[in-house]
């Protein structure tokens, strides 16, 4: 074993510090991606949860009926 060469770590073949750079862009964007959707889903069960919705409830026949009266889109 006194004839084996050292090990050297280092970088791997191709990698640059542009290549990186790219990674890290990507993830931010993602990041950012992620936060958007998580407060448009945050609020649209906000909105949905404060409207104003009726449920009529009959016993004989079992009918669910929901009124969305604070947004235009849902009425």
């Amino acid at each position: 074993m006194k004839g084996d060469a050292p090990v050297v770590l280092g970088e791997p073949k191709g990698y640059t510090a542009q290549k990186a750079g790219v990674k890290r862009g990507i993830a931010i964007l993602d990041f950012i991606l992620r936060l958007v959707g998580f407060i448009g889903t945050l609020s649209s069960a906000i909105m949905m949860a404060t409207t104003n919705e009726t449920l009529p409830f009959f016993t004989q026949f079992i009918r669910f009926r929901a009124e969305y009266n604070d947004l235009p889109t849902f009425t």
